[in-house]
């Protein structure tokens, strides 16, 4: 069972593996129905990754996102039963995703020409670490290596030294960004498909989405001889004038909190909630800027430790001062805001019992989101031949004969 029922009726055929599992994910809780087309050994993401869920060996929380609300059916796209079975399956599809290194369901003859063929609707989208040309397409590639190749190596976890990793949260984007660009994309090519009957194939490289991840950054890299630093944007020392007015503090609970009254009226606002004109007054006519950037955040320091983190967010939501919660990990998953928003949905995962798990940021008033557990490897195969291709038991015993099913 899918999450919502948006894509309700679109079937999509999904061979994938580890992060491009991620794009039949977004759909699969969208509403769509998508078969994951495993070999004898599963999606590799299912036992990848740290923590593990109920033992010390059981299931990835990856695998339990990403492949939730799917089902899964065991096909041997190397034989040629297993291949004939693909393409029965793919006249009746949707969208087909190729998750794995690029154009292997090509060397197939799999690939979107020969699917096209079939079904001039099909939405073909391969999702890969490198793309499917230029001069690094033939070479392996891993989660780490796009943030590397998109110059965001400083903001992720393994360029790190692991006195740093310890402290950091940082996230790798590509890994989880490709999934997201290339629902974009398939989504698009699917509606026009849906109206023209013209259909389409979409790649999203994973190391691309890096490399888009930060415009600003690339952009003024490809430009340097166009860009120029914005009068008043920066202070004495590099930094973003005003930076203490945008910024995380340590309340008197410990908890951290984000203070954001950059804009003048909002720092006004605040100064006199909190009785404080030499504050106001601190950037007089006049004053170096970095000088007073410091004095401000060396008194804002101090004057958040004296209260509790809820007394400052009721005193800044009565004042109408931007502001929020500056969360640990620990911090999150009590927090009431993210709580109200629906955030966590409750599962039970056999061999370990129930589990709150998070949910899809995307909301809707009209459904609550309780996408299935993500499926066993090839637990779905009967129904699926069932519902897709009208197959009886007789029919999929005979597949198995042929070498077509794992």
């Amino acid at each position: 069972m899918s999450g919502y029922d948006f894509l309700n009726g679109v079937r999509v055929l999904e061979v994938a593996a580890l992060g491009p599992s991620s794009l039949g994910g977004y759909l699969a809780d969208m509403g769509a129905e998508v078969v994951k087309v495993e070999d004898a050994g599963g999606d590799g993401v299912r036992y990848a990754g740290n923590p593990a869920m109920g033992s010390p060996n059981g299931e990835s929380l990856l695998h339990l996102r990403w492949n939730r609300g799917k089902r899964s059916i065991g096909v041997n796209l190397k034989s040629d039963a297993g291949k004939a079975l693909f393409r029965e399956m793919a006249a009746k599809a949707d969208v087909v995703i190729e998750g794995m290194r690029a154009g292997i369901l090509d060397r197939l003859g799999l690939g979107f020409e020969e699917l096209k063929a079939l079904n001039p609707a099909i939405v073909f989208c391969s999702v890969s670490g490198l793309g499917r040309y230029g001069p690094y397409a033939e070479m392996g590639s891993h989660g780490p290596s796009f943030d590397a190749f998109g110059a965001l190596s400083s903001i992720n976890p393994y360029a790190l030294t692991k006195e740093e990793r310890v402290k950091s949260a940082a996230t790798p984007v590509g890994m989880h960004a490709m999934g997201l660009y290339a629902a974009v994309g398939t989504l698009s090519a699917l509606v026009r498909a849906r109206a023209t009957g013209e259909g389409a194939l979409v790649e999203v490289a994973a190391a691309d989405c890096s490399a888009h991840w930060l415009p600003d950054v690339v952009d003024a890299a490809l430009n340097p001889g166009q860009c120029f630093d914005r009068p008043g944007f920066l202070g004495g020392k590099g930094k973003q004038a005003n930076w203490p007015r945008l910024n995380r503090y340590d309340c008197a609970d410990g908890r951290g909190i984000f203070f954001q009254a950059l804009s003048p009226k909002f720092w006004d606002r605040f100064c006199k909630a909190v009785n404080r004109p030499d504050l106001a007054a601190a950037y007089e006519a006049g004053r170096d800027v970095n000088d007073a950037d410091e004095a401000v955040y060396a008194e804002l320091v101090a004057l958040f430790a004296t209260k509790p983190f809820a007394a400052w967010m009721a005193l800044f939501g009565e004042h109408d001062v931007p502001a929020g919660a500056a969360n640990s990990r620990e911090t999150l998953v009590t927090d009431p805001h993210f709580l109200a928003r629906h955030n966590v949905y409750e599962v039970d995962l056999p061999g370990a019992g129930g589990l709150r798990l998070t949910g899809t940021p995307i909301k809707t008033p009209d459904q609550p989101f309780a996408p299935s557990l993500a499926p066993k490897a090839a637990q779905d195969t009967a129904a699926i031949l069932a519902d897709w291709l009208g197959m009886t038991k007789e029919g999929a015993a005979h597949l198995r004969d042929d070498g077509a099913l794992t």
